[in-house]
């Protein structure tokens, strides 16, 4: 990967980074109390879908990070499971990815947990 590339890729990144640090979902889950039963349940389940957000923002972010290192080990782009080259279009769909497309299948059909080290599901 040229310079140029890794520096665009760099602020792509980077710019993703900013974006999701600067998003608090946390403040979603201050909530008031209600005693009405339908309420409660609307309540519910706009916390459970805030959780679910900030559990992504945080998977996410940690993706992006570990997208960075590789950028900066000339890692990037290979797959961190099989170690093929990531397809540059998948690349530039998601530049945090650290799979190519098979080995994500075949995480996201497992349900097994492929991390090692750092290395966490991107898409």
């Amino acid at each position: 990967m040229v310079t140029l590339e890794k520096e665009v890729v760099r602020q792509q990144l980077l710019a993703k980074l900013d974006a999701l640090t600067r998003r608090n979902s946390r403040d979603e889950l201050i909530r008031d109390r209600c005693n009405d039963p339908m309420d409660q349940m609307q309540t519910r389940f706009e916390m459970d879908l805030t959780i679910s957000v900030i559990n992504n923002d945080f998977e996410t972010r940690k993706a992006v990070q570990t997208a960075l290192r590789l950028l900066d080990e000339d890692e990037y782009g290979i797959c961190q499971d099989c170690g093929a080259e990531i397809n540059p279009q998948r690349l530039e769909a998601i530049p945090w990815t650290t799979l190519c497309v098979y080995c994500q299948d075949e995480y996201d059909c497992s349900g097994v947990s492929h991390q090692s080290g750092d290395f966490v599901r991107a898409a």
